[in-house]
Formats: structure tokens, sequence, C-alpha cells
């Protein structure tokens, strides 16, 4: 029980971030283990940078909890807005501004959360680098991937745009995560999937054609650095996915309440 019982206190730490940041999210928890050997080498070894001295402990029993913060519906439809022959960049950073705000909110929340266990805080992905890299990958080294994490908790699934989609905000959320050593119950993968969508393929050319690129995230890096708004953000494909995707009309930013 003490695991279960666990669960039960950081899911209302992190309902009373929530509130305090007045936004809504999800929650889940990860073994460690599996976590780490999903990551790319070069992850593992930030990983290890971060856990320091703790890792042959965290191998056995240790934990990764994942949260998420889910955008405003205003902001989703701030984005790729048309003006006259290309886009009006006033409301694309709308969203560039809540992509900052999420992120401050997440790493609030996931430093009071490794202090209520004892862990370390792995903040959200950091923002103003996809221009000071050659190539997306010069930007691995830097972090590790939340999005491991929140599949293998049940955060939500990999989607065709290899974002984490959650059965109620879609795609439409920011990322971070804690390690622990606290005992801490698992939460479930989901058995949910993108079926035979096309959404965010279809309104994204590289990821259309990613199997054929030789690497189609340098590709949205380059042109992330092309938009050059007021974070590294593009967003295309999350609205699409929440405006237009099989489940546009179960996904709800509007909805009250925490998953």
């Amino acid at each position: 029980m003490q695991g279960l019982d666990n669960l039960r206190f950081i899911r209302q730490v992190f309902e009373e971030e929530s509130i305090r940041h007045g936004l809504r999210g999800v929650l889940g928890v990860a073994a460690y283990e599996q976590v780490y050997e999903t990551l790319l080498p070069v992850q593992q070894r930030r990983m290890e940078e971060l856990c320091g001295g703790e890792l042959k402990g965290l191998i056995g029993s240790g934990s990764v909890i994942s949260i998420a913060y889910a955008y405003p519906e205003h902001a989703i439809d701030a984005i790729a807005v048309p003006k006259g022959d290309d886009y009006d960049r006033d409301s694309w950073n709308i969203y560039a501004g809540w992509y900052r705000r999420l992120n401050r909110a997440l790493d609030e929340t996931a430093g009071r959360l490794a202090d209520e266990t004892g862990g370390v805080a792995i903040p959200a992905t950091m923002t103003g680098v996809a221009g000071e890299v050659d190539h997306v990958e010069g930007y691995y080294v830097m972090v590790v991937s939340h999005r491991v994490a929140a599949e293998l908790s049940g955060v939500g699934w990999r989607g065709r745009n290899e974002l984490i989609v959650n059965p109620v905000y879609g795609c439409a959320m920011r990322l971070a995560s804690v390690v622990t050593g606290l005992p801490l119950e698992r939460t479930e993968t989901l058995d949910m999937n993108c079926g035979n969508c096309r959404a965010c393929l279809d309104v994204c050319t590289f990821l259309r054609f990613k199997d054929r690129l030789d690497n189609y995230r340098e590709q949205c890096r380059r042109y992330i650095v092309h938009l050059d708004l007021d974070a590294d953000v593009c967003g295309k494909c999350v609205k699409a996915c929440y405006r237009d995707s099989i489940y546009r009309d179960t996904f709800q930013l509007r909805a009250v309440g925490f998953v």
C-alpha cells in the first residue's frame, strides 16, 4: 500500500500546483529502469549526469514521474493563422508565449515534486537552442526525452507526429519529469493509438515524408529558426491534431478537472 499511498500524495501535490498555476494537466509514473533503457545513448548519459550517485539504486526500484500541462484552446487556435500570403506572426506568438508559460509552470511543479519525493527534477525542454546548434543532433546531448516517460507512464500514446497524445488534451501539452527513489505505484500505458488518422501528416511536409528524409527533425529545426518566433515553436501538427484529427470531438482543452 505504501506505493499507492505515495501515488495519491504526489497526485495531490500536482493538483495543488495545477490550481496554483491555473492550468489543467495529467500525471503518470513509469519504472526508471524501463525509461532509462528506452532512451537514446546520449540521453542515457545525460540522465546519469542528472542522477549522479543515485543511479544504481534507481535501476532496481526507482520511478520517473511524468507531468504534463495543457495549453488553453485559444493558444492552439493562434497557430499558423493566415495573413495575406503569409501567417500572422503576432497571433502565432500567443502560442509561443504560452509555450514559455507552461515551461515555467512545469519547472516549478517538477521542482516541488522533487523536493517532496527526495528526487531530481528534469525541467521542461529548453527554448532558444534551435538557432544555436548546427544540427538537431547537437540538441540531443542536452536533454532527456520526456516523451519516453510520458508514453511508458500512460500520460499519452506516441502520435504520428512523434508527440505524446492524451485522450483529453490531444498533443497540446508540455512535459517535464521527476526521477525519484520513493516507492510509487506505476500507472498503466494507454491502449490507444492514432488509428488511420493523418491530420498531422497532411499539414506538415516534413512529417509526411519523414521516412524518406535523412532526419526530418533537422528540417523541423530549420523551419522553426526560419519562423523566428518568441520561442522555438511551430505547432502546426498540434493544431491539426486538435482540430482535424479523428479525435477532434473528444479532445477538450476547456475541460474542467484533472486526469
